[in-house]
């Protein structure tokens, strides 16, 4: 039986080499696909182009950003138990609340270390399973996240 379908949205490609390279260290095996900008997921998904287990989704990004995606999915598609969960570099209080009140699945700092990715990688899709057994799109608790936490410095170009 294959992993479950993760889709990313996230503009940094740096980021995305990193996450492929984690996925496959995962004790799940994942599939996961990866848009750059929310205006093309949102027109994929919107066509019936693509199909997921859950969102992944930074939330700065140039253009629309996470929490337009948030809002675009949560009204476009209301009712469908789909995962989303934010995956920045902010560890700001204010992000948090408004990702919650968005009913997401989880929120997660970008750690600052490959070890620290592979850990949070794990939780992710530990807490996708999860929710894709009880039906659920993200009513669960959002994760901990320490004020302390730090996050992945900009990519190098």
């Amino acid at each position: 039986m294959p992993g479950p379908l993760l889709t990313f949205v996230d503009d940094s490609e740096a980021d995305h080499l990193l996450i492929q390279d984690a996925l496959g260290t995962l004790n799940v095996p994942v599939r996961s696909q990866h848009f750059m900008q929310v205006n093309l997921f949102l027109a994929a998904m919107d066509r019936g182009q693509i199909t997921q287990d859950a969102v992944i989704t930074d939330l700065n990004m140039p253009g629309p950003s996470g929490f337009d995606l948030l809002q675009a999915i949560r009204s476009r598609h209301a009712g469908q138990p789909l995962p989303i969960l934010i995956f920045s570099t902010s560890p700001a209080a204010a992000d948090r609340a408004r990702a919650a009140a968005l009913d997401v699945a989880g929120y997660f700092v970008k750690p600052v270390s490959y070890d620290g990715l592979v850990e949070q990688l794990q939780d992710m899709v530990d807490l996708i399973l999860h929710c894709k057994q009880q039906g659920q799109r993200g009513s669960v608790p959002l994760l901990p996240v320490p004020v302390s936490t730090p996050v992945l410095p900009e990519p190098l170009h």
